[in-house]
């Protein structure tokens, strides 16, 4: 049980780095996505061999396959629309082959909420694009009054930044051991 906790740690200590590179240069390298994805296959294969054999091992990497699945299903549709980056996929990918299923879906869910409640309405009040969009329904509402000649053109809105993810799965990650009463 001590190799799963170390699992666990291990995860997050990807995601802590994962989150600093990506804050600061907008990109998770694959080195730790991809290295945290073999580290959970190979802990949890080896785990399960020690502890049932050859069976064991199946189910060992069993689970951590399903927890790459489950970790990765949402964050690849949103990644085929262009919603998110290759990196963030691959981090939930790894968190769910080191961490399983339950405690990666749980981390997934925290992230998208907090990426939801805190940092999408932080984005759009930041760029002035909620402004933006106040004063194109004033304008809208105003226009309602006035003759065709008389409109006001809309303003145009402005292009929003690109998201930073790795500093919300992290919380979200940090919510969910908390959750789940591994840490503090």
């Amino acid at each position: 049980m001590d190799i799963l906790r170390t699992a666990i740690w291990a995860c997050y200590a990807i995601a802590v780095v994962a989150a600093i590179w990506d804050f600061v240069s907008g990109k998770i390298p694959n080195i730790l996505t991809l290295g945290g994805v073999l580290l959970g296959l190979s802990l949890h294969t080896a785990v399960g061999y020690v502890d049932g054999g050859s069976a064991g091992a199946l189910r060992g990497f069993g689970a951590s396959l399903t927890g790459i699945a489950v970790c990765s299903l949402v964050p690849l549709v949103s990644y085929g629309r262009k919603e998110m980056g290759g990196g963030d996929v691959k981090l939930f990918a790894a968190i769910g082959a080191l961490c399983g299923p339950g405690i990666g879906f749980d981390a997934e869910g925290f992230a998208f909420a907090i990426l939801f409640a805190v940092i999408f309405p932080w984005r759009i009040v930041r760029s002035g694009a909620f402004w933006d969009r106040v004063r194109n329904a004033a304008i809208g509402l105003g226009n309602i009054f006035r003759p065709t000649k008389n409109r006001l053109p809309y303003l145009t809105v402005r292009k929003l930044p690109p998201v930073v993810l790795g500093p919300a799965i992290l919380a979200g990650l940090s919510v969910a051991l908390v959750r789940h009463g591994i840490w503090p």
